[in-house]
C-alpha cells in the first residue's frame, strides 16, 4: 500500500523538477527521495520518471497521477486554512475561479478593492476555462466560479450575469480605426484573429457574419481573447473580443470600437449547491455583479 511520504516525495519532485530540490523541500536526503519514488513506482507498477540529460522527467502517467494528487493536497490546504481562520478568528478566505478574460484584469481589480475594505479576508484567484471552473467548484476547490457556458449540473447553483457586448479591436492606424462603429461588412476581406471553436461567442459571431454575408480573412485562431488582443496590439489584424480584455489592452497600439449588430457574451456565476453560502461569498458576489453590470449590453 502506498503511503503519504511517498506521495509527498512524488509531488515535491514534480513541483521542484529535481531530486535535490525535492529533498531540500521535504527536509530529507536526496537518496531518501529516490527510494521513496522507487517504492512508489514498485507499489503502483507504473514508470513515473525517466532520466533524461541527467534530470528526472515525469512520464505522461506521472502527470495524470499528479493531477489527482494535487486535488487532494488542495483539499488538505483548504482544511488547514479554515482551521487557521478559526484559531485566529480571522475574517475568512475566499477562492474564486473565472474565465481568463475576467481573471486577467477585471477580477484582480475587483478583488483588490474588495480586500482593501476587508483587512481580515484572504482571497485566491484562479483563471481557467469553463469546464475546469465547474470541476473546481463542484469538488469544493473553489467557493464560486464564473463560467461562459450554460451548464446543466445538479451540483451547482447558477446566477446568470447580464449579457455584455463584444467589441472590435484594431491596431492603431488601421483604416477601420477611423470608424465610430465596426460592422460585419467592414471586416470583409480584413486580416482577422478568430476566437477558436467551440465557444459561444465564436458561434454568435459566425452567425452574424453569415447573416451579413461578410467574410474576414482568418489568419490566426486562439481560444484566449488576450492572445488575440496581443496580436492586434502588435500591429497584425483585427478581432472581436470581450470588453474586459479589450479594456485591459486599450491604449498604445490598440483601438477599441463597438461592434454592431451586437454579439453578446453570456456568463454566469456558479456555486456548489450542497455548500451553504458564506457571508464572504455573498458579499463578493454582490460586488462582482455590481461591477460587471456596468458592462452590460446597452451601456
Amino acid at each position: 500500500m502506498i503511503n503519504n511520504r511517498q506521495i509527498e516525495a512524488f509531488r515535491a519532485l514534480i513541483l521542484s523538477g529535481s531530486a535535490t530540490s525535492a529533498a531540500n523541500f521535504l527536509g530529507i536526503s536526496q537518496p531518501a527521495v529516490s527510494r521513496l519514488i522507487q517504492d512508489l513506482e514498485r507499489r503502483l507498477r507504473i514508470k513515473l520518471f525517466q532520466r533524461t540529460g541527467g534530470r528526472l522527467m515525469p512520464t505522461g502517467d506521472a502527470m495524470t497521477l499528479y493531477r489527482e494528487v494535487e486535488r487532494s493536497f488542495v483539499g488538505l490546504d483548504r482544511i488547514e486554512r479554515v482551521a487557521t481562520d478559526l484559531r485566529e478568528r480571522r475574517g475568512g478566505a475566499l477562492r474564486v475561479a473565472a474565465l481568463p478574460a475576467l481573471a486577467v484584469g477585471f477580477l484582480p481589480e475587483l478583488a483588490a478593492d474588495f480586500l482593501a475594505r476587508r483587512p481580515t479576508v484572504d482571497i485566491a484567484l484562479h483563471g481557467m476555462n469553463s469546464p475546469f471552473v465547474l470541476d473546481w467548484v463542484t469538488n469544493g476547490q473553489c467557493d464560486l466560479g464564473i463560467v461562459g457556458q450554460h451548464f446543466q449540473h445538479a451540483g451547482i447553483n447558477v446566477e446568470m450575469l447580464p449579457p455584455v457586448a463584444a467589441v472590435a479591436v484594431l491596431p492603431g492606424g488601421h483604416a477601420l480605426a477611423e470608424k465610430e462603429v465596426v460592422t460585419p461588412e467592414d471586416l470583409e476581406g480584413q486580416d482577422f484573429i478568430s476566437i477558436a471553436a467551440p465557444s459561444l461567442i465564436r458561434f454568435k459571431f459566425d452567425v452574424v457574419m453569415q447573416e451579413h454575408k461578410a467574410r474576414p480573412r482568418v489568419r490566426a485562431e486562439t481560444p484566449l481573447t488576450m492572445i488575440a488582443c496581443g496580436m492586434v496590439a502588435a500591429g497584425f489584424g483585427c478581432a472581436v473580443v470581450d470588453p474586459f480584455t479589450a479594456k485591459r489592452y486599450r491604449g498604445g497600439n490598440l483601438v477599441v470600437r463597438p461592434f454592431r449588430p451586437i454579439a453578446a457574451f453570456e456568463w454566469a456565476i456558479i456555486t456548489a449547491s450542497l455548500a451553504p453560502e458564506s457571508l464572504i461569498v455573498s458579499e463578493f458576489t454582490a460586488s462582482f455583479v455590481e461591477a460587471f453590470s456596468s458592462y452590460r449590453v446597452g451601456d
